[in-house]
């Protein structure tokens, strides 16, 4: 073990000496109080190498329309949090057990499995509130600032367990950080956990939301405890479920006034999709949207219902049955952006790509660079054999969102298919970069760098990307 632990300083040693932080940008200052021992900028670099660990490593949670609602919630949250740096990247996780963690850098990770078991969008606000309070009061660089021994070698070991089993695949190393990947924050102090609680609750509700969200978070926590174990609670090895959270949650929402809380339509669609996703067969999601549909009280349940009646039925192959649920949704609220792309989606589905052609141009024209519309009319192109425009579109998007793998993917796709060898190599080279592959990125960069003839131009920014993978694996060599 002590071995591990020695390579993992040496690790951050060259981490930090091989100028992966560049020249620009402030070192962790160690000792010194006032500088909370590593730099801003630091962590946010150590952020980008634990991201891209974090993808090679654990499955994601691909689904563009619940990764767009669930950063624009977070975005929403920062707006009213105390972060200074909101440079924030949001990683949804294939995971049915309740989890969400905050990284160094503006990393949020969230199990899909919290969107599946949270029963309100305050809930689910509740707790990321929570991991934003750990990440704008800095509670890792200040747990850094408690060590007795603040040598930098301690300090850097303390940084490097955040990453450490995700940036190895070294059966050795897991032990060590078996949790790691997705419970950075588990040895934050009960007072970090009690800040982070009373901050978040605070921004919250400033952000608009019921203030008794985090009690019934905390009753729906225990409640799976219950009847699960620890199987679906991961968020509480992490995030201790004590009498006095508790208590002080319940404390906190007394006294304010009944009003009318944020609790969009748009987390129950959202939250709808995880239900088709999870189901071990789409006949059971089919079963139980068609319960929802009849023991519905009011119109909003019963376009909830049918929006996730219709995923289901399209997933089961019922391709009529679902776009006559979407469409009878979209009578109730025909101005909801969600459902009018949960149509798009049905027709390519079903194979109705004239139609999906159609909605997706109509769509983007009005809703220029979003992410689900863009992704799902690259689709529609690519059947259609326009690649150009494919591509077009999702280079256009790659300026909105250039840490995107997905978009990078599919980019490449659309190039090769277009015959774009250098566009191909390019983009591929990026995509293994960001999920932590980094001689398959430099193989592929070595392949564009083949075919680029005289343009010094394209060369130099591939040889600067060739540099960055190298900096990476230099990083990383040391677990091999």
């Amino acid at each position: 073990m002590q071995s591990i632990i020695a390579k993992f300083i040496i690790y951050l040693l060259i981490l930090v000496s091989s100028n992966l932080f560049s020249s620009e940008e402030d070192l962790p200052v160690i000792g010194d109080s006032s500088s909370s021992v590593i730099s801003i900028a630091s962590e946010y670099n150590l952020g980008r190498l634990y991201m891209a660990q974090l993808r090679r490593t654990l499955p994601e949670y691909i689904d563009p329309v619940s990764q767009d609602y669930s950063e624009h919630l977070v975005y929403r949250l920062s707006e009213f949090s105390e972060l200074t740096d909101r440079r924030l990247e949001i990683a949804l996780i294939d995971e049915k057990s309740v989890n969400a963690f905050a990284a160094p850098g503006g990393i949020i990770g969230i199990n899909a499995g919290l969107i599946f078991h949270a029963e309100t969008e305050g809930q689910f606000a509740s707790v990321l509130s929570h991991e934003l309070a750990h990440l704008s009061q800095r509670h890792f660089a200040r747990r850094m600032q408690r060590q007795k021994d603040r040598s930098l070698a301690n300090s850097l070991m303390i940084l490097g367990s955040i990453a450490l089993a995700g940036a190895t695949s070294n059966p050795n190393a897991l032990l060590v950080g078996q949790q790691a990947i997705t419970q950075q924050n588990l040895s934050f102090s009960r007072g970090d956990e009690q800040e982070a609680d009373r901050i978040g609750f605070k921004n919250m509700v400033s952000a608009g939301f019921d203030p008794k969200s985090t009690s019934y978070m905390f009753e729906k926590l225990q409640s799976l405890s219950r009847l699960s174990g620890s199987n679906e609670l991961e968020f509480l090895r992490s995030h201790p479920l004590t009498k006095n959270r508790i208590a002080d949650a319940q404390s906190r929402a007394q006294g304010f006034e009944n009003k009318n809380y944020r609790n969009s339509l748009d987390y129950y669609l959202v939250r709808n999709r995880t239900i088709v996703h999870f189901s071990e067969i789409p006949r059971q999601a089919v079963t139980i949207f068609q319960k929802e549909l009849t023991d519905s009280s009011d119109e909003r349940e019963k376009l909830e219902a049918r929006y996730g009646l219709a995923l289901a039925y399209s997933r089961d192959n019922k391709h009529s049955q679902a776009l006559n649920s979407m469409r009878q949704a979209l009578e109730m609220d025909s101005e909801n952006l969600m459902l009018q792309i949960g149509l798009l989606e049905l027709h390519i589905e079903a194979e109705n790509y004239f139609e999906a052609e159609a909605l997706a141009s109509s769509l983007l024209s009005t809703n220029p660079y979003n992410y689900p519309i863009s992704m799902l009319y690259n689709r529609v192109l690519m059947n259609k054999g326009d690649y150009k425009l494919g591509e077009k579109i999702l280079k256009d998007l790659t300026l909105k969102r250039p840490k995107d793998p997905q978009i990078w993917y599919w980019l490449a796709e659309v190039q090769g298919l277009d015959k774009n060898l250098i566009g191909l190599h390019l983009s591929r080279a990026e995509y293994f970069f960001l999920t932590g592959s980094y001689e398959t990125s430099i193989k592929h960069l070595r392949m564009a760098l083949d075919l680029t003839g005289n343009n010094f131009q394209l060369t130099e920014a591939i040889h600067n990307k060739i540099e960055r993978s190298h900096k990476s694996i230099e990083a990383l060599k040391s677990f091999s």
